[in-house]
């Protein structure tokens, strides 16, 4: 076996540290010490090459900074090498869209890129100092990609409803240009080492209140067309409603995991153009290399994995079938300060609408039953 072998679908390319704006809540930021290369090393389309031969499906190859339109040149030569083997792949790029001209707009729709365009809604200038659609030149830009996600940070100056009304206004004139809407999708803010705190200054109770609000919506239009004006609030709070569904469901409502669920350095892995691999894209710490031995690699992999450590508390918590046991970057400290209590804001609204639903149902169906005996 002459590469790290895995049942692998997405490899991160991580292309440099290089960035052109400064967010506040940038994970990078207290976990990026070293400067990555630029040169690429053309062993690593060997490496893709066998992960793809060794599994059944496709590779999703997903680009990655820094900001990543400043290695635009980079992407470029990438796309080719792998088009040139002919190595089946799907790719994606996550950017904050500041740098985007009409050749990457061109570039990317020709390519079938997923452009995840990350946006924090109307106080975007307060957490990300930057606001890309307030500029009409690059909004049209963005605007004109094929297959555009937009994602956003909850956090103290940006919460669910206000973030996914500003989606809905640009979904609508996206869906004006291509005749469908984009893809939406939240994360919640996390503290690896904030300089500044004050993002992690949530009304929890204004979060769980939106969410409960929204799953409620969701539930009362359930099996019915959803309105064009409520899109990207359905579709976020469906996302939600499949998590549930697939851990009650598929997953027997266990959680067997040992290791972080989103399967960084597992099923997923960060892999520089050098050839050297990440736990995480987020942080500049090694863990090997593509020629190294796969025990040693998963040893190392396994032993900066700290989620079995909070098991005995995420099995008590109610934002599990979400979480499953969340970032593994994310420290002791911050997990007791910030990070699980939005989780539970987020999620546990989520769950307790849905359940109440369903008992519900339940009743009414046997008040049904009681009725024809």
């Amino acid at each position: 076996m002459k590469y790290v072998r895995r049942n692998i679908n997405t490899v991160f390319l991580m292309l440099g540290n290089s960035c052109n704006m400064n967010c506040a809540y940038c994970l990078q930021h207290p976990l990026v010490h070293k400067a990555l290369t630029r040169e690429v090393n053309p062993e690593i389309y060997d490496f893709l090459e066998e992960v793809i031969n060794e599994n059944t499906r496709s590779l999703h190859l997903q680009f990655y900074g820094g900001e990543p339109l400043l290695y635009f040149g980079t992407i470029q030569e990438v796309v080719a090498a792998v088009k040139q083997r002919k190595l089946p792949m799907t790719f994606g790029i996550i950017t904050n869209g500041r740098a985007l001209t009409d050749e990457m707009v061109r570039f990317f729709n020709a390519q079938n890129f997923t452009v995840c365009v990350s946006w924090d809604g109307p106080h975007v200038k307060e957490t990300r100092g930057y606001d890309v659609f307030s500029v009409p030149e690059i909004r049209e830009r963005i605007l004109a990609l094929e297959h555009l996600c937009l994602s956003a940070v909850l956090s103290a100056k940006a919460y669910p409803r206000e973030v996914l009304q500003a989606f809905q206004q640009i979904s609508e004139e996206y869906s004006a240009i291509h005749g469908y809407q984009i893809a939406v999708n939240l994360d919640e803010i996390m503290d690896t080492g904030l300089p500044k705190k004050d993002l992690l200054a949530i009304d929890y109770g204004r979060v769980a209140r939106e969410m409960k609000e929204m799953t409620l919506r969701f539930l009362d239009g359930f099996g019915k067309r959803v309105p064009l004006e409520r899109y990207t609030e359905e579709a976020y709070i469906r996302q939600l409603f499949h998590a549930l569904k697939e851990f009650y469901l598929t997953g027997k409502g266990k959680w067997n995991r040992y290791t972080a669920a989103c399967g960084n350095g597992l099923t997923v892995l960060n892999l520089d153009l050098q050839g050297n691999l990440y736990p995480c894209h987020n942080t500049s710490r090694k863990v090997g290399t593509i020629r190294d031995g796969y025990f040693s690699y998963l040893q190392r992999i396994l032993a900066g994995d700290h989620t079995r450590e909070h098991r005995k508390e995420c099995l008590s918590c109610t934002a599990l079938a979400f979480c499953q046991g969340g970032c593994k970057l994310v420290g002791d400290k911050a997990r007791k300060e910030s990070y699980c209590r939005l989780k539970r804001a987020v999620f546990t609204p989520v769950l307790m609408a849905i359940q109440q639903y369903g008992q519900k149902l339940l009743e009414k169906n046997h008040g049904k039953e009681r009725n024809h005996q």
